[in-house]
């Protein structure tokens, strides 16, 4: 029975020293996919509003450009005379593929970051 007890020991000074260091490893890959995931947050901060186009900038312009083609036309003019102007036009410029690709892998990886804490907290807290 001695030799029993004393093999169980070692084996449970052995386990707890295995527990303690993968919990040292899991708080240092927690603090890791933190400070990774918030770098990534401020990436996908810029990339979002880059993907987004400004309209506005272009209903600006046409607006301008109208404004001066109307003030253009000489007043002797008759209004049967004068081409009717078209009218504006909400231009949607799209990004081109590669950088939806790009900004897609962005997100995916803060996603697969984000993921990897949360396990990380759950295996910490098992």
């Amino acid at each position: 029975n001695i030799g029993w007890a004393e093999c169980a020991k070692q084996l449970q000074n052995h386990d707890e020293a295995m527990v303690k260091a993968w919990k040292e490893e899991i708080d240092a890959l927690l603090v890791f996919a933190g400070l990774f995931s918030a770098v990534l947050t401020a990436f996908n901060v810029e990339v979002c509003t880059s993907l987004s186009p400004n309209s506005n900038q272009n209903v600006n312009a046409q607006i301008l450009m109208r404004l001066l083609t109307q003030l253009s036309i000489p007043a002797h003019l008759g209004i049967d005379d004068v081409a009717i102007l078209p009218g504006f036009t909400a231009e949607t410029a799209s990004p081109n593929a590669s950088f939806v690709w790009i900004n897609a892998l962005w997100f995916a990886s803060l996603v697969l970051s984000l993921s990897t804490a949360s396990v990380g907290i759950i295996a910490r807290q098992w």
